[in-house]
Parts: C-alpha cells; structure tokens; sequence
C-alpha cells in the first residue's frame, strides 16, 4: 500500500472544495430561479385576496348607504313635522325604518 503524499492530501482538499462549492453554487442557481418565479405565483395569491376585500368593502358601503338613506328620511321626516306640525304619519314610519335598521344593524 502507498503512503499518502501531502501532494495527493492537498489535491484531494481542492478536489472536495471544489465538488462543495459546485454544491453551494447549484443550490444558489436553483434558489434565484426559484425567487424570480415566486412573485408569479405570490400575484395570483395577491389577487385573490385584493377581491376578498373588496368584495366584503362593497358589502360595508352598500350598508352605510343604505343607513344613510333611512337616517335622510327620519331628518326630513322631522324636518317636515316641525315645519308644519302635523305629519305624524310620516314621522311614524321613518322611527319605525330607522328602529328598524338600528336594530338590525
């Protein structure tokens, strides 16, 4: 059996070094190939949630417009009573709409 040189010790050293940083290299090619794709895929996700939360904004602003409609009515509805003093029935039904949407709000 041969003895080991410090030679054939060494060329073997670069030869490992050099396997490890292929190794290491291969690994940083596939982890940026990996992130330039990333943003493709995180888009669809993005989108889905940019239209969870306008879809449920919607639903809010269609509430308050409608809360908004029904506190208009009771003002004009007082509006109208104070100014002539007799439209109850009117003041009646915008107390019982916006009991009503106070309620199931």
């Amino acid at each position: 059996m041969e003895e080991l040189t410090v030679l054939q010790i060494r060329d073997f050293a670069i030869v490992a070094i050099a396997v490890m940083g292929f190794i290491v290299l291969l690994g940083n090619v596939i982890k940026t190939i990996h992130e330039w794709r990333k943003p493709g895929m995180s888009e669809a996700e993005w989108r889905g949630e940019v239209d969870r939360k306008l879809g449920s904004d919607n639903e809010r602003i269609a509430s308050l417009e409608d809360g908004n409609r029904v506190i208009c009515r009771a003002l004009i509805a007082m509006l109208s009573h104070e100014i002539n003093g007799n439209s109850m029935d009117k003041l009646r039904a915008a107390l019982t709409d916006l009991q009503n949407y106070l309620i199931d709000r």
